[in-house]
């Protein structure tokens, strides 16, 4: 029996998931190796809620086993390796990984879906607040150490307003509801006219109205500068570009994402250290002669809009022209990223809003469709086939 091609996929969010269960489905005659710092996936889509109210959903319900998701497959054509990548070696074709028995692994075909990581995840000039999984340490005791600290707090200031940062701001607003006399203060700090500035007018006016409903206290168009704990006051001092200066228990930063991209060659990379892709999802910087052997997908990519749903028209690229390159046979695929927005943004249980196209859906249909349970309820079928 002739020996299997590898395709080495590196990161186990959905998209490295996905990827990997499309391959073993569609070209049996690849193994595939995916690897990924942590032995389970994060459902961070309810990490606004996880985070604020820590007894909403029991651990196992958002973090979910990795290998479990693959238990289906046979051994010879799948493999899981927990660990982190630390290199790519283009010529020899290997990635070297770090804590991990196994410190070498060779590839035919590379699949690179490290995704994004935020300040407060990573606790760079915020409190570190895991919204996404964390790079390195235990992601469970990460996530309860920020939980823990949320509950301790009496006041905390929110950087950004964007989707987390308003869903956040809503749940915590919720949760700290029954405080009375403690008087618990939260702020959200926009640097845009109204939250959401990727999206229309309206949106973010809807979800301005839900907000200061719960008591929230919006400072619009205003910009952190600077943030820094006090390690003796155990306060967290924040200055904005007008001059004011802020101070709470906790900072919590929610503005953009960075590449999880330090292992990547730097050749592959644009100035902020985006992996740069064509529109096959090939590393640009790889292909040779029309023949490629390094692929990317999902926040990791050079492409401006990184939002998780579009993962779902990538996959079947990355899957279709691995098969095409592998076999020999068949049509290629492309992708183009769509201008438009999309999002459903809960503002607690009850309400919230979004935007599909142009249209902004009604508050109450934003709870039925997320706010209920932030779709932790279908978690599972995120990472199987």
């Amino acid at each position: 029996m002739a020996s299997k091609l590898t395709v080495v996929v590196i990161g186990a969010a959905v998209a490295g998931i996905k990827v990997s269960h499309g391959l073993l489905k569609q070209v049996p005659s690849v193994r595939v190796i995916l690897i990924n710092p942590h032995k389970d996936y994060y459902f961070n889509i309810a990490s606004p809620r996880v985070m604020a109210k820590p007894d909403a959903f029991p651990d196992n319900q958002y973090l979910l086993p990795i290998e479990d998701a693959f238990s289906n497959y046979p051994a010879h054509s799948f493999q899981f390796i927990q660990g982190t990548v630390t290199d790519i070696e283009p010529e020899s074709k290997q990635v070297v990984i770090a804590g991990s028995k196994v410190s070498l692994i060779s590839y035919d075909y590379l699949v690179v879906a490290s995704g994004s990581t935020t300040s407060a995840t990573i606790g760079k000039e915020s409190a570190l607040v895991p919204f996404k999984a964390t790079v390195s340490g235990s992601l469970a005791s990460a996530i309860k150490e920020a939980q823990e600290a949320i509950q301790k707090a009496n006041s905390i200031i929110i950087g950004g307003a964007g989707a987390v940062g308003v869903e956040f701001a809503g749940e915590l607003a919720e949760a700290w509801a029954g405080r009375g006399e403690k008087s618990p203060s939260i702020s959200l700090v926009p640097a845009t006219e109204h939250v959401f500035p990727r999206l229309n007018d309206a949106a973010g006016m809807a979800a301005e109205r839900l907000l200061k409903e719960k008591g929230v206290q919006l400072l619009l168009s205003r910009k952190v500068t600077k943030s820094e704990q006090d390690q003796a006051a155990k306060k967290w001092i924040v200055t904005l570009d007008s001059g004011e200066v802020l101070t709470a228990d906790l900072y919590v930063s929610t503005t953009g994402v960075t590449p999880n991209s330090s292992f990547i060659p730097s050749i592959f990379l644009d100035k902020d250290g985006w992996l740069e892709v064509d529109d096959q999802l090939r590393v640009q910087a790889a292909v040779n002669d029309g023949k490629c052997t390094i692929y990317a997908l999902g926040d990791i990519t050079s492409h401006p809009y990184r939002d998780g749903y579009r993962i779902t028209d990538q996959v079947p690229v990355i899957v279709t022209n691995l098969k095409s390159e592998i076999t020999g046979r068949g049509r290629r695929a492309t992708y183009s990223p769509s201008d438009k927005a999309m999002a459903i943004v809960p503002v607690g249980k009850s309400g919230g809003t979004g935007q599909f196209g142009s249209w902004v859906p009604w508050s109450f249909l934003v709870a039925f469709l997320k706010g209920r349970d932030f779709f932790i309820s279908r978690a599972s079928s995120f990472i199987r086939e």
